[in-house]
């Protein structure tokens, strides 16, 4: 009788303890690119280059439309923290620019990475900002 009423005195308390968060980088396979099919809602055109890659751990890399960038990334308090980009400074057509300064203010603001059924979700205070896929080939 004593160890079933101890087991059910400690229940509560055992539900009370936090279980370790998922890896919010697990997503982000190192080495595995990604091509950004949509940003803030709006689909990316085929022709735009934008692409995100876990280059090695602790950085990101790829394409964002015009230039290329990299930024190093970690995990912090079971979020994705993405830090301060540094890339190429290119000019490039007008609707270029407006696609790369899109994805720079979007992964800006991400702070998690989701799986989806076609790829990934980038996501900021659980809003997908952006979305991923494998490019083909």
């Amino acid at each position: 009788m004593r160890p079933v009423l101890t087991a059910l005195l400690l229940l509560p308390l055992a539900a009370c303890q936090s279980t370790p968060a998922a890896d919010p980088l697990a997503p982000l396979v190192v080495g595995e690119t990604w091509q950004i099919t949509q940003i803030g809602g709006s689909p990316v055109p085929e022709s735009a280059d934008v692409t995100l890659l876990r280059a090695e751990t602790g950085q990101i890399a790829g394409r964002s439309g015009c230039n290329r960038y990299s930024a190093p990334v970690e995990a912090r308090a079971g979020k994705l923290h993405i830090g301060a980009l540094v890339g190429t400074r290119m000019m490039c057509p007008a609707p270029q620019m407006q696609i790369e300064q899109a994805f720079h203010t979007a992964l800006g603001r991400v702070d998690g990475v989701l799986p989806t059924a076609d790829g990934i979700a980038l996501q900021a205070d659980g809003e997908t900002v952006m979305a991923a896929v494998r490019p083909a080939g």
